[in-house]
């Protein structure tokens, strides 16, 4: 666990996204403790704010050739010999949407039978009820108007 004043330091880098993972854990872990921070949160939105004023202010440019050249032949490079890592790749995306196609049925099947369970449980009955009540039959009322209507003495 760090302390209030490394995460002070250590925040700019956070909210860059620029930590390694145990620092980023570390820091995320910091934050959700409920001890008392010292200006943590303060020193994370001042350094948002400024990653964002910087991102904002940079004017958009060209890379150079080389820097093209380069990413060209890294794929060119990948082409070649990243087939199997491309195919991973996929392969992982695809059992990852399969799983995503599981989890929405199984969510779309827990709301039939949850919406199941609720008609069974209040059942819809529109046929009126002192048809089949005897009692409010005979008389010709409804149940609702024996109710209102106070008993002879």
């Amino acid at each position: 666990m760090i302390t209030c004043d490394e995460f002070k330091e250590l925040a700019p880098a956070y909210a860059l996204i620029a930590l390694e993972d145990d620092e980023r854990r570390a820091c995320a872990e910091h934050l959700a403790s409920e001890s008392p921070h010292r200006g943590c949160l303060q020193a994370l939105e001042e350094a948002v704010l400024v990653g964002a004023r910087v991102g904002a202010s940079l004017q958009p440019v060209m890379p150079a050739a080389r820097v093209w050249q380069k990413i060209a032949a890294e794929v060119r490079a990948n082409r070649a010999g990243g087939a199997v890592a491309v195919s991973f790749a996929r392969a992982t995306s695809i059992e990852e949407a399969r799983r995503r196609g599981i989890y929405q049925i199984c969510g779309w099947l827990l709301a039939v039978t949850l919406l199941g369970l609720y008609l069974y449980a209040f059942p819809f009955d529109f046929r009126r009820r002192h048809a089949t009540d005897p009692e409010t039959a005979l008389s010709g009322g409804s149940a609702g108007a024996q109710l209102a209507t106070p008993p002879a003495h």
